[in-house]
């Protein structure tokens, strides 16, 4: 017995000896140890029934994929801008009834307003172009004046603030043909025909004079800026060119609207505010359509 425990020990240490020696043969103890492991888990009966029920722990959830490369965030206002510049701003025809390669090369989108718009031509010629983009922002804002005079001293003197015997344009401009002077919240302006014409010769003549030269050196004559933007509204670019957008749609709109002033007042002898007033309190009975229609008996004055 002795004799076989001692063949057994010493075939067990050279058995020992030949793994821990012979690093191949340790890969291969490892690599059937862990089969044996894994058989032993994949047989077990207790871990089947663990895996069946879904109460063995999951593996993580692998990495999300990283995120391929795109533009850069846009700010709303490029957004906006993106709407009334370039290539792809709004047309004066929605998507699909216009076609853009129809639209004028030298119409690039480069001004504001700039719809595309030039049934005539009469913009190709670069200096055309500058003269006429000059004439209509200035147009515009004397529009823009001349609206906010019509409505206002009309709408105060109909809703209690005396400004005249009758405040609509018109009739204000024949108190002046008459020698009278202006009355604005009762208070008398000793302001006459011959003063009021010596006032807007100097004032807006000087203004349109330093306007062509440039006196002032702007870099922009037709967006000065600087002392003429006491708010600070225009110091951001992007704002600037947005607000140059808005202030050409609101001067188009009101230059039609002068336009629709001055045949309304022929039409029907009344001031803007009279004439919505009127249209407020009957809209079936007072339309332009009741109007040339003749069913309201209507005396032109002018």
């Amino acid at each position: 017995m002795a004799s076989i425990a001692a063949l057994g020990s010493a075939a067990a240490l050279g058995r020992a000896e030949q793994i821990l020696w012979n690093p191949l043969n340790l890969n291969k103890f490892a690599a059937s140890t862990a089969a044996s492991r894994s058989s032993t888990r994949l047989t077990s009966p207790s871990l089947q029934v663990v895996s069946l029920f879904g109460f063995k722990k999951k593996a993580a959830p692998p990495p999300p994929p990283p995120k391929p490369k795109g533009k850069a965030a846009v700010s709303p206002a490029t957004e906006e801008l993106a709407k009334w510049y370039g290539p792809d701003r709004r047309t004066f025809l929605p998507e699909g009834l216009l076609d853009r390669a129809d639209i004028p090369e030298y119409l690039n989108g480069e001004v504001a307003g700039d719809y595309g718009y030039d049934p005539f031509g009469l913009s190709r010629k670069p200096e055309n172009f500058d003269k006429y983009q000059a004439y209509e922002l200035i147009h515009a804002r004397w529009a823009m004046l001349g609206a906010a005079g019509f409505i206002i001293p009309e709408a105060f003197n109909k809703f209690g603030a005396y400004c005249g015997p009758e405040a609509v344009w018109f009739k204000t401009g024949a108190l002046l043909l008459d020698g009278n002077t202006l009355s604005y919240f009762g208070a008398n302006i000793p302001i006459n025909l011959v003063a009021a014409v010596v006032a807007e010769v100097i004032l807006v003549g000087g203004a349109e004079y330093y306007r062509l030269t440039n006196k002032l050196n702007f870099d922009d004559k037709l967006h000065p800026g600087g002392p003429f933007d006491p708010l600070g509204l225009a110091k951001d670019p992007d704002q600037f060119a947005i607000l140059r957008v808005k202030e050409i749609k609101n001067g188009r709109l009101a230059m039609f609207s002068m336009l629709g002033f001055f045949l309304q007042a022929y039409v029907t002898g009344e001031g803007p505010v009279e004439n919505l007033a009127a249209h407020l309190s009957d809209p079936f009975g007072n339309n332009i359509l009741t109007v040339l229609g003749g069913s309201l008996e209507r005396a032109p004055t002018l």
